[in-house]
């Protein structure tokens, strides 16, 4: 077989040899781009979150959505995300239980998302079988969000508190005390304080928070940082039914709604809420879930709730519903009264700074009428307050009953209150 010979030009050699350069040099300088980027994102840091100062006790995880909502809806304020829930004018009761349990609130935040075209996610490992294994997902998760500019509600458990003979007497250096725990015994603290993630540097494992309480305890709350590791033992603290957990709001691309609709949707869940509509709380699933059981839980809302929270404060059911709390893991009854009192406060203040969006939108009717039941609430915290402080002084029961008929009695007439002013609503805004 003959070879020919090929003649190459030498401007031809030339081309071909720029080209062969600038093709190598091309994909290095991808590969360059590549691994800067790469470096560029191994932090994250969504920097339009609004810090929402925690108001009260239980609302950690109420100022944690809002300022979530800060970052994907323009205008989006506390008050104004619990007037669009209408969670102020709910009220949620489990018979002989006294005080409802924590909840995820997926309901109300599901209803949120509907409003503004947003999708609501929780997430959460039915059961944690590998610590190591479910702490990677965990913190991937958690990453995944960020990555699509979305802030990240998490669960935690407390540091340590200053502490004299058992008791606790302030939060670390600042002289307040740690209201929620006062009279409980440690065993029967909650470790649950829900905050926001707004970033984390995966190469320096650093994550970012907005914690709701340190603003009122005069330090700073906004994009503290704090290292991966120490994070992780705070949500070791925390119980199965938070534990690894993460809600958040996504973007979906659709439209919301007008303000002229959402305000007419709003309305008639009000009315819903009030007149305990079931399709308006979390369903039964939810708590079956939240709880780790397969029974259904009976819970009453809005008027059937206040009944029923009435009847269990009957002098003889209130005890029957003490003796048998204390059989659980709140041996003492002061210990169930905390949670009492705390229930009650929290409605109080839902109520008023729900009334804040009504004033500031000049719609006074329904500012004076929610703001009066709001008075109605802490008329009814005082008397909570009185009786927890029976329970603390004394660990008979019966005596503890017997001192505490008048303010029982109290309380029952401050409900008959509430329920005439629910009906009054019912009648002049239906």
């Amino acid at each position: 077989m003959k070879w020919r010979k090929i003649k190459i030009n030498n401007k031809i050699l030339a081309v071909v040899f720029i080209n062969v350069i600038l093709i190598v040099s091309f994909f290095g300088c991808l590969a360059k781009i590549t691994r800067d980027e790469a470096c560029a994102t191994s932090e994250i840091i969504i920097e339009n979150v609004p810090y929402v100062c925690q108001k009260e006790r239980l609302d950690c995880a109420l100022t944690s959505r809002a300022m979530v909502l800060g970052s994907l809806i323009k205008g989006m304020t506390y008050p104004k995300s619990l007037y669009y829930s209408a969670q102020a004018y709910g009220f949620t009761y489990f018979p002989l239980w006294i005080n409802p349990p924590g909840s995820w609130d997926d309901e109300n935040n599901e209803w949120l998302a509907s409003l503004y075209g947003l999708s609501y996610e929780r997430v959460m490992p039915d059961r944690v079988v590998d610590p190591d294994k479910e702490w990677e997902e965990y913190i991937n998760r958690i990453w995944e969000y960020l990555q699509q500019g979305s802030p990240v509600m998490v669960c935690r458990g407390w540091a340590k508190v200053l502490e004299e003979g058992g008791k606790i007497i302030a939060a670390r250096g600042h002289g307040m005390r740690v209201f929620w725990w006062e009279g409980m015994n440690r065993e029967a603290r909650t470790q649950v304080h829900y905050i926001t993630v707004v970033g984390m540097d995966r190469q320096k494992s650093i994550i970012y928070l907005h914690d709701p309480i340190l603003g009122w305890i005069g330090e700073k709350g906004r994009y503290r940082q704090g290292k991966l590791a120490r994070f992780r033992e705070f949500i070791e603290l925390t119980p199965r039914c938070h534990k690894y957990i993460t809600k958040t709001f996504k973007n979906t691309g659709e439209h919301p709604k007008s303000e002229q609709e959402i305000e007419s949707l709003v309305k008639e869940r009000i009315i819903k809420k009030l007149k305990g509509n079931p399709s308006v709380y979390d369903k039964p699933e939810m708590w079956s879930s939240f709880f780790g059981i397969e029974r259904v839980l009976k819970f009453e809302y809005g008027l059937n709730g206040l009944k029923a929270f009435r009847n269990d404060l009957e002098p003889e059911s209130f005890k029957k519903v003490l003796r048998y709390r204390m059989s659980g893991r709140l041996k003492r009854p002061a210990d169930l009264l905390s949670y009492l009192n705390l229930w009650i406060y929290h409605y109080t203040f839902l109520t008023s700074i729900t009334a804040e969006h009504l004033e500031a939108n000049g719609r006074l009717r329904e500012w004076e009428w929610l703001f009066n039941l709001h008075l109605l609430y802490e008329k009814l915290w005082v008397s909570t307050t009185k009786l927890h402080s029976i329970f603390k002084s004394t660990e008979d029961l019966d005596q503890a009953i017997n001192n505490s008929k008048p303010i029982l009695k109290e309380m029952r007439g401050t409900i008959d209150e509430m329920s005439k002013h629910i009906q009054s609503y019912l009648k002049e805004f239906s």
